[in-house]
């Protein structure tokens, strides 16, 4: 098997309503300067002269930026050791076409299917109580189990954020994720002994460091916390503090199946990150976090309700869970007119 053409497609797909921050609440950091809907990602599309397709994402980015993918153009893709593969786009893609010569879903090459369906939170970004009610009815009538918000110590409004939310939906869980700025061990705990009793989880309240902060919290407070890590070794450091009741996994593809192993010898349950992708990346982590038993947390898989499309023939979250593909490879479609619509530009390579 050969790639012969290679297509990378620009697209940048709005969101929807009450998704987003308020224009008032809007802000700029380091990693995020320009809104989140301001963002693109590569859609990349490999031909073989075999017939096979390959699809692969890139991970959102900020501002154009060029590519270069005819290096790809003449090579074997079943050639590659998969273990050695990344995230990027044209891995992703890769995999995919490798899946699929297999005639495996891609979940086999991660260790196997051992999920048929993995459970997914709604997501809000910070915003008011009375918008985070609404967004709470949403998620009900959705059929979600669980809502993520992000919040900052600054916002002021948390406990009525989360209060609002189980008023309108008692029956959702809700992870409150203020990315490590509640700032302190004392904040987090203020914040936590206002919403004892209700169904609340903490994700990086305040700045991992050695993670001793969050085994104190722990000792402290009855709110269960989950570090959001990027590494195995801060698996590790975790399991020896006893510093997690959960673990929200950064990385897609081999780094959250390693990850995730690490926390089930440990009896810790997982659940998949992600950067409110697309659809496409969305299902490449769906397939890894299907060969983690233990990722029975509500993950963040939410392209396909945050944004007006995922780019999918099909959604990929229905009654709050995403169901794993069964045919060979990635085992999603694309809607052509979708990604027609959505398009900034386009570059291709052929043979």
């Amino acid at each position: 098997m050969r790639i012969t053409r290679i297509q990378r497609i620009v697209v940048r797909v709005p969101f929807l309503p009450g998704i987003l921050p308020p224009p008032e609440m809007e802000e700029s950091t380091t990693s995020y300067p320009q809104p989140l809907d301001a963002r693109f990602q590569d859609l990349l599309l490999l031909d073989t002269d075999s017939g096979l397709r390959g699809m692969g994402m890139s991970g959102p980015y900020f501002d154009a930026r060029d590519e270069d993918l005819s290096a790809l153009l003449g090579t074997d893709p079943t050639a590659m050791q998969p273990r050695q593969m990344s995230g990027s786009g044209a891995d992703i893609a890769r995999l995919d076409l490798m899946a699929q010569a297999a005639g495996w879903p891609l979940c086999r090459l991660f260790g196997g299917r051992l999920q048929e369906r993995v459970l997914v939170d709604y997501w809000i970004s910070r915003m008011g109580p009375d918008s985070s009610a609404d967004a709470a009815r949403r998620a009900v009538q959705g059929g979600f189990h669980g809502i993520k918000l992000k919040c900052k110590w600054e916002d002021g409004n948390i406990v009525e954020r989360v209060q609002a939310i189980h008023a309108a939906a008692p029956g959702l869980r809700i992870v409150v994720d203020p990315n490590e700025r509640f700032h302190s061990l004392d904040n987090a705990l203020t914040v936590a002994r206002q919403l004892e009793g209700l169904d609340v989880l903490f994700e990086d309240p305040f700045p991992k460091g050695d993670l001793t902060d969050f085994a104190r919290f722990r000792q402290e407070s009855s709110i269960p916390v989950a570090p959001h890590l990027q590494n195995p070794r801060q698996v590790i450091r975790a399991v020896e503090l006893g510093a997690a009741d959960g673990i929200n996994i950064g990385p897609a593809g081999w780094g959250f199946v390693d990850m995730a192993r690490i926390a089930a010898a440990a009896d810790i349950p997982v659940w998949q990150a992600s950067n409110v992708d697309l659809g496409v990346f969305d299902v490449f982590r769906l397939h890894a976090s299907a060969a983690a038993p233990n990722c029975t947390l509500g993950s963040d898989l939410c392209g396909n309700f945050v944004h007006e499309h995922s780019l999918l023939a099909e959604p990929l979250v229905r009654d709050g869970y995403a169901t794993v593909p069964t045919a060979p490879g990635l085992g999603v479609a694309l809607d052509e007119d979708a990604v027609a619509r959505y398009t900034v530009r386009a570059q291709e390579w052929r043979v």
